[in-house]
């Protein structure tokens, strides 16, 4: 990966795995989270990219995501209606200018609505305040994707700031709900967390939801959506429809 980055992270190199995300009260469906694989031959295992030791991340990373963001597209056109695609972008990809310009690209290319691409943000980006990243994220709200923030909880960013971002959800970070049912003090917490969100009307869901203990006390933090074990694991694309329709 050292030697050719550029050719080891061709849309040939990778596959897509897709995390759905159900809607805590009714366990319905309500986004799948694209997921870029790497499979490996020699290792003989499928492994997250950016975890590849030894890799390049600077100089393959935002190609990787530009991989990652144009194919889950081309395969959310043929889901039902209303189902959200989630796609986590990364900081090398607000280093340039052309950023606006991938999204509208994949848009167009794959005929997927606007309306159903939500774009996560790691929080440490949405919340670097510079001018660029800034302009980035209004111009993605223009083209009329969804922006949520990603790892929320990670790095505790204030609410002030959030309200200057043109965010439309939150996902709490699997950190904040490992503790969970049995810490009071965490419940707490999450419980205000979500109440905040709520109160700047944007939608909540968790990551990490891993046991039917936890679901139920975020349905009863009223907590919107989760994704986690206890739901479904990550599922190949060819798993992925029969799920859906199940």
């Amino acid at each position: 990966m050292k030697a050719d980055p550029r050719r080891t992270a061709s849309k040939d190199a990778f596959t897509v795995d897709f995390q759905p995300r159900h809607v805590i009260r009714t366990g319905a469906v309500a986004a799948v989270e694209a997921l870029l694989r790497w499979p490996h031959g020699r290792h003989g295992s499928t492994i997250a990219p950016p975890a590849a030791p030894s890799i390049d991340r600077a100089a393959v990373a935002s190609h990787m995501a530009g991989v990652l963001l144009h194919a889950a597209c081309v395969q959310a056109v043929d889901w039902r209606d209303g189902l959200r695609l989630s796609v986590r972008l990364v900081a090398e990809q607000f280093r340039g200018d052309d950023l606006c310009l991938q999204v509208a690209s994949a848009l167009e290319e794959s005929g997927l609505a606007p309306e159903r691409l939500e774009l996560a943000i790691p929080e440490h980006i949405v919340f670097g305040f510079n001018d660029d990243t800034n302009l980035a994220l209004a111009g993605l709200r223009d083209l009329g994707v969804n922006l949520l923030l990603d790892e929320f909880g990670h790095i505790f960013a204030s609410l002030a700031a959030m309200q200057k971002v043109p965010l439309t959800a939150v996902k709490v970070d699997r950190v904040m709900l490992r503790n969970l049912p049995r810490e009071e003090a965490d419940t707490k917490i999450i419980r205000a967390a979500i109440h905040a969100a709520h109160e700047l009307g944007l939608t909540v869901c968790a990551d990490g939801v891993d046991s039917g203990a936890i679901k139920t006390l975020l349905e009863e933090l009223t907590c919107d959506e989760g994704q986690g074990s206890f739901f479904s694991p990550p599922l190949s694309g060819v798993e992925l429809g029969p799920y859906l329709h199940g």
